[in-house]
């Protein structure tokens, strides 16, 4: 039997075995706890195998062009594949730490699945989408992308690129300022109120979280930071309950998200700041410096912990969004 015809009854027995209805789900994700040095190799080592079990899961390793990979069976935090699942990416070597998304077999009968070999185009609703990301593969080991639905439209972005790559990226760039003293206008915080930033991220990147900029005071205070889409919906965020706020002025306050998320890109964000208090200050973007962002602050507060969608900003306003960076 040749592999071509096996992934396919494979595939068959998948489909068939799916269940009809879906609930939204974000891909689980993990990354390669060691290099694939080869396109050979079989035992594929993963940081956690969380949600991986076998003959019933599919492993996408994104990097480079990717490469689907069919689970056979688990044995701890090792994987035990077939290589060029399905034809949907050449088997290749990976890097460590390379981000591996875990697809469920059930899931490829959603609309669309979560992995194929057409990319999804035109408008969305997130709400009503199955499964997120939307991994598009070459057949055949061609090119591959990885797409979202941000602002009501499918946005096909690139594969977080290996190397060469920031692991912080600030929002605006700060230029030659140095990290310890103002960037912009340091602002005492109305409680549960959203001071907003625009991100425009220039490639697909796994976030861990953000970190606001903190003003002349710091401590006492609790801070939550948030993710929002093109259109303010939001897509991730740190513990509702806040973190302690550091007492060192103009220090970064960096607060990972509840889980890590996969943003694609290049596509606009927002990074955003609740504050359960008014002592600590923020960092905030001013006229004539780095302006050129869109930035937002919610009209009036809400409920500390509660973080609402909002319309996007289309202009500069001083003195609201503050200056970040993600991670």
């Amino acid at each position: 039997m040749t592999k071509t015809l096996k992934n396919s009854l494979i595939l068959c027995g998948l489909l068939s075995a799916a269940s009809m209805s879906f609930g939204q789900t974000i891909l689980t994700h993990t990354t390669l706890s060691a290099a694939v040095t080869t396109s050979s190799t079989t035992a594929i080592p993963l940081t956690s195998a969380t949600g991986v079990t076998g003959t019933s899961t599919i492993l996408f390793v994104a990097d480079g062009a990717g490469e689907a990979m069919f689970v056979n069976s688990v044995t701890g935090n090792t994987a035990y594949v077939t290589r060029g699942y399905h034809s949907l990416g050449k088997a290749r070597p990976h890097a460590k730490s390379a981000v591996v998304f875990v697809v469920p077999g059930s899931s490829l009968q959603a609309v669309p699945p979560p992995l194929g070999s057409i990319p999804p185009s035109g408008s969305c609703t997130r709400a009503n989408v199955a499964y997120l990301p939307a991994i598009t593969v070459g057949v055949t080991g061609g090119a591959a992308n990885i797409s979202d639905c941000i602002g009501g439209v499918w946005v096909n972005g690139n594969i977080a690129p290996q190397g060469n790559t920031f692991y912080h990226l600030p929002s605006p760039y700060p230029g030659s300022v140095t990290n310890a003293a103002a960037l912009g206008t340091s602002t005492a915080t109305v409680a549960a109120e959203l001071y907003c930033t625009e991100i425009d991220l220039p490639y697909s990147k796994l976030l861990t979280g953000i970190a606001p900029h903190i003003g002349a005071t710091g401590g006492t205070d609790n801070w939550i930071v948030a993710l929002y889409d093109s259109t303010g919906n939001l897509v991730a965020n740190s513990a509702v309950a806040g973190t302690v706020v550091s007492g060192t002025a103009y220090a970064w306050q960096a607060e990972a998200f509840t889980s890590s998320y996969y943003a694609v890109g290049p596509a606009q964000y927002y990074g955003c700041v609740q504050s359960n208090g008014t002592t600590a200050t923020l960092d905030l973007i001013k006229t004539a410096f780095a302006d050129y962002v869109l930035t937002f602050k919610s009209a009036s507060a809400g409920t500390f912990g509660t973080l609402p969608s909002f319309t996007a900003p289309t202009t500069f306003t001083t003195v609201n969004g503050p200056w970040l960076y993600i991670y």
